[in-house]
């Protein structure tokens, strides 16, 4: 006999659980298999609390679910779920006009159509977040918003917001948290268990506090799946012949906990475990567009395939690959020749493929090279030349065509002649220190050992009848002479760059903006060190420091390109716009603070428009002025002598 047909919509039905007849939970009966008979079982799993007059609130876990998941989830019809509503579709207020007096709201998980009195819902936010007023808006405030403004403003100009969008699935909730909390440490100085209090004083996104357990609920559930997809979509907003600079730096940690901590250069504190934090920042617009972890004991040598195999998969062209001389090997070089992709790398000159060029340039008697360019800007010489075509090797032996490389010598008089002198110096302290020891007979235990203290002589035993009695050196010319050589020049390499020596040397010097971009992302947000006891909270953190850097970096930037006369740092253009405040009334309204002239001028700095009801009256009319100028001349009068 057949039994009874199972109701696939049986987990999603939500039934009040009431707990001490006080406290109310909107609950389902959630599945999972029992451990002793593997038998499927039910237990109920919140939702999130449900108010004396039946207005449901979601707690942290339902926020997280994706929106599709959400929507799955059947209300009885007495439960007021206008808080979903505008959770899922918080553009709800931007494409329909709802009747205040008799408002018919289409419930999206029952399907019925029933009147929601007294809900009306209002754009309350500049974010454009819908809510209902009379359930959410319960009482009156008035925070401190200018600051976060600015950077919310920044984020959704640059495509941030609708990116983030897109990876969560249009969750929005899980997008204003992230948000939210990737522009604390930089706007507070403090660490995320600080947010719910600064919350109280600062308006964000969210109209519901966060505290460090949802916190942590949120930064385990962001995978790498979400990284990957994010960093896909910035990616794309690259335009074309983009410069990105790949480079490191070192993460200090505590706890043995996390898999990557392992003694490496740390640069923060050699005696700290660490890992390494590799990001590629954009040159051309200013902000980090991929971000990687790797273990503290690795080299940024070995570290490029696995970023370029990432970049590769994630579908990047047309940009040229920009990195410091840790970067380069035949190997690496071998691999971005095969991906096809235009690199420019600072290149130790004593090694290949910079080393042979070394002997094409040609001094006068004056030691002033004949064939090189001189650059006024600089007080450099530079020369260019194509590199004679030879055979690279892959990681796994695959023979690749290095041709189309070009290196790029730079020669400073002064440091050469620095050089030179040092070298000088070193050469006869050794040989002083040699004759030494050859006047006093001194015959070393270990030549191998003996022979490491000494750069540019070979040391041996002087032996008769096959016993040492004392030492013998020679110079080292062909070390020497390789030295003298390379000393005043630094080289770089690149491919596939139709530029000069000179203009080379001005792209490879605006990666000062990266290194500038470590100190801000380390210190003013607080990313010195590991704050996690998983790796799941660790990758979560991660992805939320990146996502604040974005707008961060702008902030730098344009403090740096227009206001660095005026203010000290971008923080200090922060703190101007802090005291802007936003107003929340229990009927719905809203009011921002008015904005001073300095306020307005730092908005201006970083492409951001002042909302118009707040500009000041002076600048509002010079505005205004500006875009309809007065045309010279009298009036046409509006009759004619013959109208008359």
């Amino acid at each position: 006999m057949a039994g009874r047909v199972a109701d696939p919509n049986t987990q999603y039905k939500v039934y009040l659980h009431k707990v001490a007849n006080k406290y109310m939970y909107a609950t389902v009966q959630q599945p999972y298999l029992s451990e002793g008979n593997r038998r499927l079982k039910y237990r109920p799993f919140h939702l999130g609390r449900v108010s004396a007059d039946m207005v449901f609130t979601p707690n942290s876990e339902f926020r997280l679910l994706p929106v599709s998941e959400r929507e799955k989830y059947i209300f009885p019809a007495e439960i007021d779920i206008s808080k979903v509503t505008a959770l899922n579709h918080p553009d709800y207020t931007q494409t329909q006009h709802l009747n205040q007096e008799n408002m018919k709201q289409e419930n999206t998980f029952t399907g019925k159509s029933e009147e929601k009195p007294g809900a009306e819902m209002t754009d309350a936010s500049a974010s454009g977040i819908a809510r209902p007023c009379e359930n959410i808006l319960d009482q009156y405030n008035n925070k401190l918003y200018g600051s976060f403004w600015l950077l919310e403003e920044i984020s959704r100009q640059k495509g941030v917001y609708e990116d983030l969008l897109e990876v969560f699935q249009g969750n929005i909730g899980q997008v204003h948290e992230v948000m939210s909390l990737a522009f604390f440490p930089y706007l507070s100085g403090k660490c995320f268990n600080r947010f719910a209090k600064w919350q109280n004083a600062h308006k964000t996104l969210l109209d519901y506090p966060l505290t460090s357990p949802s916190i942590t609920r949120l930064t385990q559930s962001i995978t790498d799946h979400h990284r990957m997809t994010f960093i896909k979509l910035r990616l794309k907003r690259q335009p074309e012949g983009a410069h990105l600079d790949c480079d490191s730096t070192s993460r200090s940690g505590w706890g043995t906990c996390l898999v990557d901590l392992c003694w490496g250069n740390n640069k923060d504190n050699p005696k700290l475990q660490n890992t390494v934090e590799a990001y590629v920042y954009s040159l051309t617009t200013h902000e980090p567009v991929y971000y990687r972890s790797f273990p503290g004991n690795t080299a940024d040598i070995s570290t490029v395939r696995t970023i370029l195999s990432d970049l590769l998969a994630l579908g990047i062209k047309d940009v040229v690959f920009i990195a410091d001389r840790g970067y380069p090997s035949e190997e690496n070089l071998a691999a971005l020749v095969e991906a096809s992709l235009p690199f420019l790398m600072c290149s130790k000159v004593g090694c290949e493929p910079i080393a042979p060029l070394l002997g094409n340039v040609e001094f006068d008697e004056d030691g002033i090279p004949i064939n090189m360019s001189y650059d006024q800007k600089r007080r450099l010489y530079y020369l260019q030349a194509d590199i004679p075509s030879y055979k690279g090797e892959l990681a796994d032996g695959t023979e690749v065509n290095m041709e189309g490389l070009k290196a790029n010598l730079f020669l400073n008089l002064r440091r050469r002649a620095d050089e030179l002198g040092a070298l000088k110096r070193k050469i006869q302290e050794e040989r002083l220190i040699l004759e030494k020891a050859v006047k006093e007979a001194v015959i070393p235990a270990d030549i191998k050992k003996y022979n490491a203290l000494f750069d540019y002589f070979k040391v041996e035993y002087k032996c008769i009848e096959k016993q040492p009695v004392g030492i013998v050196f020679t110079l080292c010319e062909r070390k020497v002479k390789k030295e003298r050589s390379s000393c005043g020049f630094f080289s770089s390499v690149m491919y596939k760059m139709d530029i000069d020596g000179a203009q080379a040397l001005e792209v490879y010097k605006s990666r000062d903006e990266h290194e500038k971009n470590f100190d801000q992302l380390k210190n003013q947000m607080l990313y010195y060190n590991q704050r996690n006891s998983s790796e799941e909270g660790r990758n979560g953190r991660s992805f939320i420091s990146f996502v604040g850097l974005i707008a961060v970096s702008s902030v730098r930037h344009a403090w740096k390109e227009k206001m660095q006369d005026r203010y000290e740092s971008s923080l200090n253009m922060l703190d101007e716009l802090e005291s802007v405040r936003y107003s929340e009334y229990t009927d719905g309204t809203t009011h921002m603070s008015s904005f001073t002239g300095r306020q307005v001028e730092i908005c201006d700095a970083c492409g951001v428009a002042v909302p118009k009801e707040c500009m000041p009256a002076t600048y509002r009319k010079a505005r205004e002025r500006k875009e309809n100028p007065k045309k010279r001349g009298r009036k046409s009068k509006n009759t004619s002598a013959s109208d008359v």
